[in-house]
């Protein structure tokens, strides 16, 4: 087994020396860092991590010299042009979805050219990908928003290939995912789902894309498992973290010992307050100024006994809202220096730049307080950083209720950003706090991500991508593959009399919007007539009323049972009731009920027929379905208690009819022990009596997702097409 980890960015990038030779160096962020210590440690994985190396060229031979440098290193590289990486990186990725995902849709921009481009970039790590997967050996695990379409974009290519998708950012509410257009968000989610596992740092990113694919796709959920056309999707939480014991470890060694104490030394014993961020406008970094601001305004006494330390990393350079945010830091640290410094202390000092891990390590040590004040993150490993390095378990975390860390990190203080008072008062509270109550909170985060660290999130990940996929491939096996297409197809070839019942709706077409709009093709009303041959007998059994189907099938010599076994007729014959004296008398009240629901839910509508009654929501709200739907089947199921009425739920209906009436009628009839071949398809609940009836022998097939009375599953009406039509053409041979 190999792993092949996708990314935007190798954990290595290539840049030109003076002499213009290639030089490599490792990429910064927390993709590579976490991920980066996993490979490092287990020295028993196979590994290939494919991404953008740093640089652009065209020109083949210098591509190849890369690609084979890079080989060494378990690296695969995707080179991407300039226009490309400007209209993707920097265009789709970081001007629509990194500010709409984070909350900031005022400065996102809809380009159509960066979104066009964003396709073609996600559709060439496809192509690149194909040179080097092997689909039943590879487990292939997608990270991060640049890359949300190339799931699905693999599964059209490798159907049964492990396919693991990792968000690092927010999965936002479906209002503001909403804000994308409608074409872009429902690829987005597709894309999404080609994957078997989608991973997300909270429970609150979960639900917020499950609610998207019900809001857009109209796909519901089972305790996070979508069944996307047959197929299993598993959505989970599975929080990423650091290696607590590298940060740990480094934070007891001689070096960092010795620099922790230089620090403390330079303060002359000052509080120090502590706080290194890239240059984000997500990071709220100026509100953590002005929180710092507010707090020596009010609390004056603490003037030249507190210094903040604040480390800022150059990020996106040349992004004109980069460039302003930093000139706003610049002037505000710089307004607030002037404002509160004397001749001995400055309260600010500011680096723009980098920490080696050496230096960050003492800081985080050094440190009496983080501050930790995201707007909007997905997750936020400095936190975690800051508690694993403070061995001496001294020292508070204040930190954002919109950090992911913060699901996990409990004993934090816990702020909203948005408030400047609050970040002030939280700075005087951990001022306040005891030693021992600081301990005793260092020592339970301490615990938690320890246990749960960098190695067991990836290996908690890739054992849910596992188990998901033997999922998907127990599924598979439930449906028709290639043998046992051979075996129907043998024995409808020897047989001499033959049944074939065959649902409609679902089964021989796809669902539509509207019953009027189902009406049967020419192709599919010529497919049944071919079928009609000497030794057939068709049957359509379907919940429709019989005068459409008289309408559809009149000229077909086929045999039709209608409203789920109330009417039957045989070929070129009169309609029959299939038992006399049905009551109806109930109608009336049931309509009254549906009335009700059906004006509180703007799209739905009432199929009245001649014993049962439908309720149809397929064009409704998906979102409000979820709750209103429940709600209107519990009252049906009380209505009906103690009476002969049963309600079913469909494919987005609801149906009451007499318990009595159902496709088990074909048993009867049919004069069954007259055929040597039988074979029903269906695709609901209804056709579930129609298995049961039939007898042993009986070919019974469901379309769509796992039956437990049909012996076995195919995809789709397509496949049911495709099936009858290679019945068909080995009667003709």
């Amino acid at each position: 087994m190999r792993i092949v980890i996708v990314s935007n960015r190798l954990p290595v990038s290539i840049t030109k020396d003076k002499k213009n030779n290639n030089k490599f160096q490792k990429s910064a962020g927390g993709l590579a860092t976490s991920i980066g210590a996993y490979t490092e440690k287990i020295t028993e994985l196979s590994y290939t991590w494919v991404g953008w190396p740093g640089i652009g060229t065209t020109i083949k031979s210098e591509q190849d010299e890369i690609t084979d440098s890079l080989q060494n290193i378990h690296c695969y590289p995707v080179f991407l042009t300039e226009k490309e990486m400007d209209k993707f990186y920097l265009g789709f990725c970081n001007r629509t979805i990194w500010p709409l995902f984070h909350y900031f849709p005022t400065i996102a921009s809809f380009k159509k050219e960066y979104y066009n481009m964003y396709k073609s970039v996600n559709l060439k790590f496809a192509k690149a990908l194909s040179n080097i997967i092997n689909e039943n050996e590879d487990i292939i695990w997608v990270h991060d928003y640049h890359l949300m379409l190339l799931p699905s974009l693999l599964r059209q290519s490798y159907p049964t290939l492990a396919i693991g998708f990792f968000l690092h950012i927010p999965f936002p509410a479906y209002e503001v995912f909403q804000l994308l257009p409608s074409q872009w968000r429902i690829e987005i989610i597709e894309g999404l789902l080609g994957a078997d596992l989608i991973g997300f740092h909270t429970h609150e990113y979960t639900d917020n894309f499950l609610r998207a694919t019900l809001r857009f796709a109209g796909l519901e959920n089972h305790l996070g498992v979508i069944n996307n056309k047959g197929r299993l999707v598993k959505v989970g939480t599975h929080p990423i973290s650091i290696d607590y014991l590298k940060f740990s470890k480094t934070a007891k060694s001689p070096s960092v010992i010795s620099k922790t104490q230089e620090i403390k030394n330079q303060f002359k014993n000052k509080k120090i307050l502590f706080s290194v961020d890239r240059l984000d406008y997500t990071k709220g970094i100026l509100n953590r100024l002005l929180g710092f601001e507010y707090f020596l305004d009010k609390y004056p006494a603490w003037r030249e006994s507190i210094t903040l330390i604040i480390v800022v990393v150059p990020s996106r350079i040349g992004v004109f809202h980069y460039q302003q945010m930093k000139k706003q830091i610049d002037e505000t640290i710089g307004r607030i220096n002037g404002k509160f410094s004397t001749v001995e202390w400055t309260p600010i000092v500011y680096k723009f730049g980098s920490l080696d891990f050496e230096n960050l390590v003492s800081f985080y040590s050094a440190s009496d307080i983080m501050l930790v004040t995201p707007l909007r993150d997905g997750m936020n490993l400095v936190a975690k950083e800051f508690i694993a390095s403070k061995q001496e378990k001294n020292g508070v975390l204040i930190l954002s209720e919109m950090a992911g860390s913060a699901k996990e990190l409990l004993e934090a203080l816990i702020i909203n950003p948005n408030s400047i008072e609050e970040i002030g008062e939280a700075i005087k509270k951990a001022l306040d706090m005891s030693k021992e109550e600081q301990s005793q909170r260092i020592e339970k985060m301490q615990e938690r991500i320890s246990r749960y660290n960098v190695f067991r999130w990836v290996s908690d990940y890739l054992n849910e991508l596992n188990k998901t996929t033997l999922l998907q491939k127990q599924m598979e096996s439930q449906f028709i593959n290639q043998s046992i297409e051979n075996q129907i197809i043998s024995e409808y070839a020897k047989s001499k009399k033959r049944l074939i019942m065959l649902d409609y709706d679902g089964t021989l077409i796809d669902f539509v919007n509207s019953p009027k709009e189902a009406v049967p093709t020419k192709e599919l009303i010529h497919l049944i007539h071919r079928l009609t041959q000497e030794n057939n007998t068709i049957v359509i059994v379907s919940g429709r009323d019989k005068d459409t189907l008289q309408q559809w099938f009149e000229n077909l010599n086929i045999a039709i049972v209608a409203e789920h076994g109330a009417f039957y007729k045989y070929p070129n014959s009169n309609w029959k009731l299939y038992q006399n004296n049905i009551d109806k008398s109930w109608k009336n009240a049931i309509i009254n009920i549906l009335k009700l629901y059906s004006d509180r839910l703007p799209g739905s509508f009432i199929e009245n027929k001649t014993f049962s009654i439908v309720f149809h929501y397929r064009n409704t709200d998906p979102q409000t379905q979820s709750t209103f739907i429940p709600e209107l089947n519990g009252h049906l199921q009380n209505f009906v208690a103690n009476t002969n009425l049963k309600v079913h739920k469909g494919n987005k209906i609801l149906e009451i009819k007499p318990a009595n009436i159902g496709k088990h009628c074909v048993a009867e009839i049919f004069n069954l022990k007259s055929y040597d071949f039988m074979l029903a398809i269906g695709d609901d609940y209804t056709d579930e009596d129609m298995f049961k009836a039939l007898p042993e022998n009986a070919i019974t097939i469901k379309v769509g997702e796992i039956s437990t009375l049909a012996k076995y599953n195919i995809k789709s009406p397509q496949h049911v097409i495709k099936l009858l039509e290679k019945l068909i053409n080995t009667t003709v041979s």
